[in-house]
């Protein structure tokens, strides 16, 4: 008789489930065209339960010259997620013993020391509180390997202050170089060793100018007579801080591995998930915080990207474990959008607690 009971109630519990995640996709489709119908959009966008896909879908155009609708299996410019692989990387070698988040970049890139005070720490750089210059324009329109770009940025006067968070790319390209320095190896060699292939993301990489994968959903941006393709300019200029490209699918798998212990430790995702109300909530390469617009308050992970057309972001809402990846080829979804009730990304939170 138990064991029936038991069947029964697993059965309930299967068809509960699949309601609910059939009710969610629905829901989330109808968001999704009401956006979509209402500013457009071109890109791909996936939503996970516990790594479960409840909705992949892509929409728009690679390129706009050609009628190539977008796949869910094309690459886009992933900007500034490339921060999170990167502070994942350091992590991982302080739980190695190679390097301590306390210490001083003069430490490990001596050679900096006449632009950088001692008092920059690797852990000021992966919260964006070192004080160092933003980069100008200009310093992507001829290639630099990273240590000719860092020596020309620091050249510049800067309004930052130490301690006080100002958000930059100087920060994780300096985080690159130590990561060579401590290794011996290219940070692109690191983040493929240590991350990528171990989690067989091998729709995930490096770009460069001129060459793209061959499934790459190039970028537009907005102009005065409608969307322009973005021109070329020397992506690897943002080197550890931007110049990765990736699929929703792989993203998932980034975001699926730092639930278990695949990349980092107990101690190491504490660290990571570490939030710092004082800046604004950031997080190690990441933003930490209780979104605060829905009634049960889900804390949420979450990193964002922008460089011209590519705006992309990756929310994790840890609590249910659901996973929010969109990735843009346009800059018509705007990926900072705390609190816009109208934005894409807010609305598909809003579905996922009614």
């Amino acid at each position: 008789m138990r064991r029936v009971i038991g069947i029964i109630l697993l059965s309930i519990g299967f068809v509960a489930s699949g309601f609910s995640q059939s009710k969610n996709e629905s829901e989330i489709s109808k968001a999704v065209e009401s956006y979509i119908s209402q500013n457009g959009f071109s890109g791909t966008i996936l939503v996970a339960n516990e790594g479960q896909p409840i909705f992949h879908e892509s929409y728009g155009f690679a390129y706009y010259s050609t009628p190539d609708t977008l796949r869910k299996e094309d690459c886009f410019s992933i900007a500034s997620i490339t921060k999170l692989f990167t502070s994942i990387r350091i992590l991982q070698l302080q739980e190695e013993g190679k390097l301590s988040l306390e210490n001083t970049i003069n430490t490990y890139l001596p050679e900096y020391q006449e632009y950088v005070s001692n008092d920059v720490s690797i852990h000021h750089l992966l919260l964006h509180i070192s004080g160092l210059p933003e980069e100008r324009g200009k310093m992507y329109q001829r290639r630099f390997k990273p240590e000719a770009w860092v020596k020309k940025v620091l050249a510049h006067r800067t309004k930052s202050r130490w301690g006080v968070f100002n958000y930059n790319n100087i920060d994780y390209v300096l985080l690159g170089l130590i990561i060579e320095r401590l290794t011996g190896n290219s940070w692109e060699k690191e983040i493929s060793d240590a991350i990528l292939t171990p989690l067989k993301m091998s729709q995930t990489g490096f770009l460069e100018y001129g060459y793209y994968p061959q499934n790459f959903a190039y970028t537009f941006s907005n102009g005065r007579s409608g969307l322009k393709q973005d021109p070329l300019w020397f992506i690897e200029n943002f080197y550890a801080a931007g110049s990765m490209y990736s699929t929703a699918s792989d993203l998932l798998k980034l975001d699926q591995a730092l639930y278990g212990e695949a990349l980092l430790s107990e101690s190491s995702k504490r660290l990571l998930s570490k939030s710092y109300p004082e800046y604004g909530y950031a997080g190690y390469g990441v933003w930490n915080y209780d979104y605060p617009f829905v009634a049960a308050r889900p804390t949420i992970m979450e990193r964002r990207g922008k460089i011209r057309g590519a705006n992309v972001v990756l929310v994790r809402l840890t609590g249910e474990k659901y996973t929010l990846i969109i990735l843009s080829n346009d800059d018509r979804f705007n990926p900072d959008s705390y609190g816009d009730p109208e934005n894409l990304r807010e609305k598909l939170i809003h579905v996922l607690y009614k």
